[in-house]
C-alpha cells in the first residue's frame, strides 16, 4: 500500500466536524472535468468520494452550479467505473489493493460494490490478498455482497488469522466502540470456528487484557452476533485476564487508594476524618456507638453517620457519568452493555462496605445486632410511625452459616421493594398481591410524588458539556496559564471575560448568557455563573436533583430549567444511577458485567467448599448493605409524604470534629 494522500478527498457525513475539509479539492476536480483522466485506482476512488460528497451534502457547495457539479461528477465516476473494470480484468485484486493509497483502505471496496467490479474478483487471489493483508478484512466484513460471495475464503482467514480476527469481533460486537451492524460474517462460520479463533487468541501473549474481560463479560440479548463465547472461552477468558492483572499490578505498580473505617475510644465527637496519600479514614466515636444502641438510633446512625446515603438522600455508592476526566473516560475498551465504575466510586462504594462491617460486628460485640434493628424498622416502625400495615421482613437467624445468610437475604430484599412497590401503587400493602407483583428493577419502583428528582432533560448535554465538561474549549483561556477544571469552575475561581476567548467561541458564551445559564457584571462585564447553572452542575454531578426541601426560589429554578428543556421531571423511587447500580449489584438481566448477588446463590453459581468462606461473608455484607441503603430510601420517602419520622432534635452530642473542617480545607486549598 502507498503513503497516506492527505490532500485526498473523503466523504463524510454532514454531521462529521469534517464533513467541508475537502471543498476546494471537489471544486477542483469538478472546474477540470472532461479533461481528467483516471490513471490509477486512487483517482477512481477519489472521483467515488467526489461523487458521494456531493450527493450527501450538496449544501456545502451553495453558491456554484450545483446541477452541473452533479453531472459532472457522475461522468467522471462512469470513467472509473471503467477503468476499475479493466484494471481488474488485466491484474489481480492483489496488484490494485497494493497500489492504493492508505487513506482508502474502507472507500476501495466501496468502490468496488458501487462500480460491480466485484464480480471480477478471483477467488484464489483474494485469498492471497488475505494472506498478504489481513488488515483488509475490516473493509471486506463491511460489504455484505462480497462476504457472500467469498464466504469459504473470508472464514478461512478468520481462522488463520486468530490474533486479528479476534480483536475484530470482540471489537465489533463486545464493545463499545463497535458497530454490529458495520459488518457482515460469512456464513459458514460455526461456534466451534468463532470458540476456536477466541481459544487461540487467548493463547497468544500478545492477548489484551481489556478484550479478555470483554470475552467473559459477553454481552448477553444486546449484541447483534449470532455467537458467544462457550464457558470454557469464558473461562479461559477470565483466568487469563486476572494473570494479566496480577502480572501488572502485584508487584505494586499503579495508584493505591482507598477508605478506612476505625471506631476510636478516644474520639468524642460522632465522626472524624483523616486522609494518607489516596486512602481516607473514616473514625467513629466508640463513646457514642456505644451508648446508644437501640434500635432507632442504630436506624439513625444508617442515615446520619455511616456514609450510605447523603443529606440530600442520594446513595453514595453509583457511579456517575461526568466524575472522571474526559480523557479517563476514553482510555481503554469499554465493554457493550457493562455497569462502568470508576475510581471515585470504588472508593465510596468500599467505605459504605467497610463501615457495614465494622458497625455490625461492633453492636455483636456489645449484644446487638444490625440485622434486628432493621427488621424492627419494617416490623414495628413503619406501622407505628407511619400507620402502614404489611411491610414485613425476617433476615437470617443467628449462628446460620454465611452461604445460608446469602441464601436467605436476597429475597428479603426483593420483599422489601416488592412491599414498597405495592404501596405505591395501590395505597396499602395487600399480601394477596404478592405472588402476582414481578420484580426486574428497582427503576420500576415509582416515587409516592410525581416529583422526587429533575434528572437531565433532552437539551441538557449541550448545555451542560460547554458549562462542566474539561474537554470543553471555554476551559482554556488564551494567553493564560489556568488550572479550572472547566468554564464553570474558571469563572467561580477568577475573573473572565468574552474578550478571553478567539472569535470562534464568543457565540458559544452568548448562547449561556442568553440561556441565563452565565451573567455579565453590568460594570466589569466580568462572567460568572448563574443559580440556574448551580443547579445544572448539581444534576451534571449527581446524575439528578433532589426536589426534596427545596425553597419556592430553588423549586422555580428547576421548573425554568424543565421549561427549556435542560432537566426533566422524575417520578421513581431511585435516581437513574442509583437504579442502576442496585440492579447492577443485584440481578444479571441489565449489565453484562453484573455482579448479580441475589442470581448467584439462587442459580448454584459456584460449587461449595466451605460454606463459611470468605467470598461468601463478603458477599453477605455487600447485600447488608444494599438493604439498608434501600431501607433508608423508602423510609426518607414515607417520611416525606406523611411529615412525620423527621430526627426531630440531636442528643447533645459533637457531631463532627475539626478533622473534618480541617481535611476540607485542605482540599479546597489543594484546588487552588
Amino acid at each position: 500500500m502507498r503513503e497516506f494522500n492527505h490532500e485526498r478527498i473523503i466523504c463524510y457525513d454532514r454531521n462529521d466536524l469534517a464533513a467541508g475539509a475537502f471543498r476546494e479539492r471537489c471544486l477542483q476536480i469538478i472546474e477540470t472535468g472532461s479533461s481528467l483522466r483516471i490513471k490509477t485506482i486512487n483517482d477512481a476512488i477519489e472521483v467515488h468520494q467526489l461523487k458521494l460528497t456531493l450527493e450527501t451534502i450538496p449544501e456545502l457547495f451553495e453558491g456554484t452550479d450545483v446541477a452541473n457539479a452533479i453531472e459532472v461528477a457522475s461522468n467522471l465516476f462512469s470513467s472509473a467505473c471503467r477503468y476499475v473494470r479493466e484494471r481488474l480484468s488485466s491484474s489481480s485484486i492483489v496488484e490494485a489493493y497494493e497500489d492504493m493509497e492508505v487513506q482508502y483502505a474502507d472507500q476501495f471496496w466501496d468502490l468496488l460494490c458501487s462500480c460491480g467490479a466485484e464480480k471480477l474478483i478471483c477467488g484464489e487471489k483474494l485469498s492471497v490478498l488475505l494472506s498478504r493483508h489481513v488488515e483488509c478484512l475490516p473493509g471486506i466484513l463491511a460489504n455484505k455482497k462480497i462476504v457472500g460471495m467469498f464466504d469459504a475464503e473470508i472464514r478461512e482467514s478468520l481462522i488463520d488469522n486468530p490474533y486479528f480476527s479476534a480483536e475484530l469481533l470482540i471489537r465489533e460486537y463486545a464493545t463499545k466502540s463497535g458497530d454490529p451492524d458495520g459488518i457482515f460474517l460469512p456464513k459458514s462460520l460455526s461456534q466451534d470456528d468463532f470458540d476456536s479463533i477466541m481459544a487461540d487468541y487467548l493463547g497468544d501473549q500478545r492477548a489484551n487484557p481489556n478484550y479478555e474481560e470483554a470475552l467473559f463479560n459477553w454481552p448477553s440479548g444486546s449484541s447483534k452476533c449470532e455467537f458467544s463465547p462457550s464457558p470454557h472461552v469464558k473461562v479461559q477468558a477470565k483466568r487469563a485476564c486476572d494473570a494479566a492483572m496480577e502480572t501488572m499490578f502485584g508487584q505494586g505498580a499503579g495508584l493505591e487508594y482507598g477508605a478506612g473505617v476505625r471506631i476510636d475510644p478516644e474520639q468524642v465527637a460522632c465522626k472524624g476524618i483523616e486522609r494518607d496519600g489516596f486512602t481516607l479514614i473514616y473514625s467513629f466515636s466508640e463513646r457514642w456507638l456505644e451508648k446508644f444502641t437501640d434500635h432507632a438510633t442504630v436506624m439513625n446512625n444508617c442515615r446520619y453517620l455511616l456514609d450510605i446515603v447523603d443529606n440530600d438522600g442520594f446513595m453514595s455508592m453509583p457511579a456517575h457519568a461526568h466524575e472522571e476526566s474526559g480523557l479517563l473516560a476514553t482510555l481503554g475498551s469499554r465493554v457493550l452493555g457493562e455497569y462502568r465504575t470508576n475510581m471515585a466510586s470504588n472508593m465510596r462504594e468500599s467505605l459504605s462496605y467497610t463501615e457495614v462491617v465494622a458497625y455490625s460486628h461492633f453492636l455483636e460485640s456489645r449484644g446487638a445486632k444490625l440485622e434486628r434493628a432493621i427488621e424492627w424498622a419494617y416490623n414495628v416502625y413503619f406501622a407505628e410511625e407511619y400507620s402502614i400495615d404489611g411491610f414485613t421482613l425476617a433476615l437470617p437467624a443467628d449462628g446460620a452459616s454465611w452461604l445460608d445468610k446469602c441464601k436467605s437475604i436476597g429475597p428479603e430484599i426483593e420483599r422489601a421493594a416488592k412491599s414498597y412497590s405495592i404501596y405505591s401503587t395501590a395505597g396499602r400493602i395487600d399480601g394477596d398481591y404478592f405472588p402476582y407483583v414481578t420484580f426486574k428493577s428497582f427503576g420500576d419502583l415509582k416515587a409516592l410524588s410525581e416529583r422526587k428528582y429533575a434528572i437531565a432533560g433532552s437539551d441538557f448535554d449541550q448545555y451542560a458539556t460547554s458549562l462542566f465538561s474539561d474537554q470543553c474549549m471555554l476551559t482554556y483561556r488564551r494567553g493564560h496559564d489556568d488550572k479550572a477544571r472547566c468554564f464553570y469552575e474558571l469563572m467561580r475561581k477568577t475573573e473572565v471575560f468574552v474578550g478571553d476567548y478567539n472569535p470562534i467561541y464568543t457565540d458559544l458564551i452568548h448562547r449561556l448568557i442568553d440561556s441565563k445559564l452565565a451573567c455579565m457584571d453590568d460594570e466589569t462585564e466580568a462572567l460568572s455563573p448563574t443559580p440556574r447553572a448551580d443547579c445544572l452542575k448539581a444534576a451534571w454531578d449527581n446524575g439528578a436533583v433532589s426536589l426534596q426541601g427545596r425553597g419556592s426560589d430553588g423549586l422555580a429554578i428547576v421548573e425554568s430549567l424543565v421549561s427549556d428543556g435542560m432537566l426533566s421531571y422524575s417520578e421513581k423511587l431511585f435516581t437513574p444511577d442509583e437504579s442502576a447500580y442496585l440492579d447492577y449489584m443485584f440481578n444479571d438481566a441489565t449489565f453484562s458485567n453484573s455482579q448479580g448477588l441475589r442470581n448467584r446463590y439462587d442459580h448454584a453459581h459456584s460449587p461449595i467448599v466451605d460454606p463459611n468462606s470468605e467470598e461468601f461473608r463478603a458477599d453477605y455484607y455487600r447485600m447488608l448493605t444494599l438493604l439498608i441503603a434501600v431501607t433508608l430510601k423508602i423510609n426518607d420517602e414515607l417520611s416525606a409524604t406523611t411529615g412525620r419520622g423527621h430526627l426531630e432534635n440531636f442528643v447533645d452530642w459533637p457531631y463532627y470534629d475539626e478533622s473534618v473542617l480541617n481535611l476540607v480545607e485542605e482540599l479546597a486549598a489543594g484546588e487552588k
